[in-house]
């Protein structure tokens, strides 16, 4: 999977990777990496990875490095739209419309119409 450093820790060797499939955010830790560059990743960082799911998170393996800062826009921009609505998560795009069963009364035909409609 491909993806972009949204958050960097180089002292702990750990960071925040929003993947390209835009689905959960994935983590990466030294623990959890085999190889890490000498100088770890930095935000803006576009990164190639492997992804295992963990109980419920996405955990990064084998990450190298693409391409160097060149996502920060991509942090930039999320982190903008978060703060105009106000709270993380929430969108002023999407109407819940909830779904109810409307118990209708049905009445069948009797044998003589059945047989008129298959006719």
């Amino acid at each position: 999977m491909i993806g972009v450093i949204l958050w960097s820790d180089a002292a702990d060797q750990k960071a925040v990777i929003w993947c390209e499939d835009q689905g959960d955010l994935a983590f990466l830790s030294s623990p959890d990496a085999v190889h890490l560059p000498d100088t770890f990743f930095d935000v803006g960082d576009v990164v190639e990875f492997d992804v295992q799911a963990s109980r419920n998170m996405r955990l990064a393996h084998n990450a190298i490095r693409l391409r160097q800062g060149v996502g920060t826009e991509l942090r930039d921009e999320l982190q903008a739209i978060s703060m105009s609505e106000g709270v993380v998560g929430t969108s002023k795009t999407a109407e819940i419309i909830p779904f109810r069963i409307a118990h209708a009364t049905r009445t069948l035909p009797d044998r003589e119409t059945a047989h008129q409609l298959r006719g």
